[in-house]
């Protein structure tokens, strides 16, 4: 499936010449492109609101919330999963991160398996989602394969 070109793979002009600039004007590009990140995430806090409200309900029914990422935005998961545990005093089953490529691919690149949709639904299979639960995919293009695998799987679990 050709899926049209995304914003998140093309280039960002403001930092195109980024290699050639000095550690200061490096520095002061990034900075600036990190204030973008609080206007974006303004225009949608009711949404987000909503879906934290959403979590929070199904986790008081006993689900859990389940990130499932590729590559970059996977890791991301797993930072972020494996930082609830000691931050809030709960058990590490109740925020759990999936990465297409398993553990091992925290730390490497593993290739090819962020397109392959049947990994991302067994891996929903593996884990034992229930219709309590919460899956959350997290992909920059908005269309990994193995995190549309997983949703389309979760979602038949959740009818």
């Amino acid at each position: 499936m050709k899926r049209p070109k995304l914003v998140t793979e093309g280039r960002n002009s403001r930092s195109e010449n980024i290699d050639r600039q000095s550690v200061e004007e490096i520095l002061e590009t990034i900075n600036a492109e990190d204030q973008q990140v609080p206007v974006s995430i303004a225009k949608h806090t009711q949404v987000i609101a909503e879906i934290v409200k959403t979590v929070v309900a199904q986790m008081k029914q006993g689900g859990r919330l389940f990130y499932v990422g590729a590559g970059t935005s996977g890791r991301i998961g797993v930072l972020d999963a494996s930082e609830i545990p000691p931050t809030y005093g709960t058990s590490p089953e109740l925020v759990q991160a999936i990465i297409a490529g398993g553990e091992q691919a925290v730390f490497r690149a593993i290739e090819n398996v962020e397109d392959n949709e049947a990994l991302g639904s067994e891996e929903i299979v593996s884990r034992h989602i229930t219709s309590a639960d919460v899956v959350m995919g997290i992909t920059a293009s908005g269309g990994a394969s193995y995190v549309i695998g997983a949703l389309k799987k979760s979602s038949r679990i959740r009818c």
